[in-house]
């Protein structure tokens, strides 16, 4: 997804479908956004989504997305934008909730069938033995340690293999929002990890243009396995699959790196939810399909 205008009418269609979710199954008025102060109203846009809930398609996504705001108090580093949240449909902030919150609950009682979910979601991946922890909108502290700035996970799992060395997964949720343009400058953090794992070219160029969030995201990813004693690491990218341009940048990416090549992959929003509904776990199955009436269009 780009700024030209076939991707104007992709964000389009996808603020129809939220627009007709909002108005046919939750029965309720647009809102103003895409702040708490703009004037214009939006049909992906609710009322109140703070109090209602709605943006959400589990008690188990609302209540942790009301404990993520909180933390914002003893955490200065969470840039979570509440109103976002909570009442902008579009956002792929609220979905990434709706995705993998109920997981997260689930593993405190389930370990062995959260584990069993988790392989059938990401089947890319080979070494998963045992998931030991889901979290959502997590950023490694302290950041000096890592990368030195705010990029954090939008979800992460902690898993292990047979052996019992552990590896971690770091997830970036797309919906009509697209890897981000914008750039952090360079820091000794980024350029002692960058020399590692990219190319000379890429790696100067990083130095002079700054490091796009495909850059940060992988690099955060690798320094928290280098920071845990980690085997593994892997960064993987979930948006729809009208989204070439991810694809590509991955690719591009890809080309760029010295070793490591298959820590870095995109999977469809429609696949991955795909394989939700086929988990075989009625809770979750369950859940899946409503996500798919909610945000997937056939």
């Amino acid at each position: 997804m780009n700024n030209s205008n076939s991707t104007k009418s992709i964000i389009e269609k996808y603020r129809e479908k939220q627009s007709d979710y909002r108005d046919r199954v939750l029965n309720e008025p647009s809102g103003v956004g895409p702040y708490r102060y703009s004037k214009e109203k939006h049909g992906n846009m609710l009322v109140n989504g703070e109090v209602t809930g709605s943006n959400f398609i589990s008690k188990a996504a609302y209540n942790y997305a009301k404990q993520k705001v909180l933390d914002k108090e003893v955490n200065k580093y969470l840039t979570i934008d509440e109103y976002r949240l909570f009442n902008n449909m579009l956002s792929s902030m609220p979905m990434c909730f709706n995705l993998f919150a109920d997981l997260r609950q689930m593993l405190t009682n389930d370990t062995n069938e959260v584990t069993r979910i988790v392989k059938e979601l990401f089947t890319e991946i080979v070494w998963i033995d045992k998931v030991c922890f889901i979290d959502i909108e997590f950023i490694p502290l302290p950041i000096e340690k890592f990368i030195n700035d705010k990029s954090a996970f939008d979800a992460i799992i902690i898993a292990q293999d047979k052996q019992g060395l552990k590896g971690v997964i770091s997830i970036e949720t797309k919906y009509t929002d697209i890897l981000g343009e914008n750039t952090s400058p360079e820091s000794e953090n980024k350029k002692k990890l960058a020399t590692q794992l990219f190319s000379k070219n890429l790696v100067e160029e990083l130095k002079e243009n700054g490091y796009k969030q495909i850059h940060r995201n992988l690099l955060l990813t690798l320094s928290f396995a280098k920071e845990n004693n980690y085997k593994y690491f892997h960064n993987i990218i979930i948006s729809p699959n009208e989204d070439k341009l991810s694809i590509n940048q991955v690719e591009e990416l890809k080309s760029e790196m010295k070793k490591y090549k298959d820590s870095i992959c995109k999977i469809s929003l429609e696949e991955f939810v795909k394989r939700g509904i086929n988990c075989n776990n009625v809770s979750y199955s369950g859940l899946m399909k409503y996500f798919k009436s909610r945000y997937i269009i056939d």
